[in-house]
């Protein structure tokens, strides 16, 4: 699931986002007969004020099974004193980690590490990501977009070092960012070539998960699929989400309401 993006407010062209309730209670109810390890959410669970956690977050609760989140830019829309307390309400051991389940490892990225929404106004992070944005509007990239963020040095050594390790034990990957690297359509993470690099030069990754453009999208480059997960938020009376099956050669999308089904052979098994 992505973007559930919840908020007591009246829709907003094709974000209605009270109906996000009643959607989420119907997939969990779904989800739940699945025997399923656990559920990812990619991002942006909430659309705007702080309390919208404590609605949503509970809706989860029937999977019986863990929920694994990332951050997401609207998880952010907060006042400032409330932005460090993101993290650790949505229950993540910190802003970017891994976890392994069957052999199979699942890193999930910060794709707003560097970004102009997720520190107080005014701090060193805050001033630092303006800047990078200026250099982008100067360079007239679609991507210099206020909504969207960059994967900061510090995270990108983490991972090349977790893809290392996974290379070494011949594990495949799984990377998950709320952001799309592709396509390029200005949505995308701020250094996004840099990070695709660092995907493409390390045989482990089977495919890169993300969420943020509501209407989804799927690109497969070197046999690795980048899949953007349609949001649940759109339309009042039909949902997206889906289940998804990995196995050694291929992975299989059982798509629910606009999420379509398919299935994606991997080059790199």
């Amino acid at each position: 699931m992505t973007d559930v993006q919840y908020a007591d407010v009246e829709p907003q062209g094709e974000r209605h986002y009270r109906a996000s309730i009643p959607k989420l209670k119907a997939a969990v109810a779904d989800l739940a007969g699945q025997n399923l390890p656990f559920s990812l959410h990619l991002g942006d669970v909430i659309d705007r004020d702080f309390s919208s956690f404590a609605t949503i977050l509970p809706l989860f609760t029937p999977l019986g099974h863990p929920v694994c989140h990332l951050l997401g830019n609207h998880d952010f829309s907060v006042k400032d004193e409330m932005k460090s307390r993101v993290t650790a309400t949505l229950g993540m051991p910190q802003d970017y980690y891994a976890f392994r389940h069957s052999g199979v490892c699942f890193i999930m990225m910060d794709t707003n590490d560097v970004s102009t929404y997720k520190y107080p106004q005014g701090s060193k992070e805050d001033l630092a990501a303006k800047a990078e944005v200026a250099k982008l509007t100067a360079a007239k990239a679609a991507k210099a977009q206020p909504w969207n963020g960059a994967v900061s040095a510090t995270q990108l050594e983490w991972l090349e070092k977790q893809l290392a390790a996974a290379d070494l034990a011949k594990e495949p990957v799984i990377v998950c960012g709320h952001h799309p690297l592709l396509p390029a359509d200005g949505h995308q993470v701020w250094n996004d070539g840099e990070l695709s690099e660092i995907l493409g030069r390390h045989p482990c990754v089977r495919a890169y998960f993300c969420g943020h453009v509501h209407t989804g999208a799927e690109v497969v480059v070197k046999g690795v699929p980048f899949i953007t997960f349609k949001s649940i938020l759109q339309q009042p009376d039909v949902t997206a989400y889906s289940v998804v099956r990995l196995f050694k050669d291929r992975l299989v999308v059982e798509g629910r309401g606009r999420e379509k089904s398919r299935e994606i052979a991997f080059s790199r098994a």
